[in-house]
């Protein structure tokens, strides 16, 4: 295969949403950002969110050499962060969140199912 056309299928307003996704998500760490919740002591809940933080950083990473493998980590860090953002909003993960955590998990929502949406695209072509 052709790297040079299949990373020329990663376009700037792919990369620019990896970044937002990450700066966005970052906001949601207690002690950095508007998360004022204590942060859980579960392991799997640990994985979960470095996996989520991790493959959008590797995605990014790889988008310029390894335009196939990028995408499944941005489809699979698109995943993670809807449904993490979603288990919080339910109030699976640690009770209700407070105000400005609803706020950017409904911006980290909507960025990873775009994220993922187009990473899918991506990785099946």
């Amino acid at each position: 295969m052709d790297t040079s056309l299949a990373t020329s299928r990663w376009t700037g307003l792919d990369r620019i949403l990896l970044v937002l996704l990450l700066v966005v998500f970052s906001l949601g760490i207690p002690g950095v950002g508007v998360e004022t919740r204590e942060g859980s002591n579960s392991p799997l809940l640990s994985v979960a969110y470095s996996v989520a933080l991790l493959a959008p950083l590797l995605a990014l990473g790889a988008s310029w050499k390894w335009a196939r493998a990028a995408a499944w980590a941005a489809v699979t860090g698109g995943v993670l962060a809807v449904v993490l953002t979603v288990l919080d909003l339910a109030g699976v993960l640690g009770g209700p969140p407070p105000m400005g955590m609803v706020v950017v998990n409904v911006v980290v929502a909507i960025l990873g199912a775009t994220i993922a949406w187009r990473s899918w695209r991506l990785a099946r072509s």
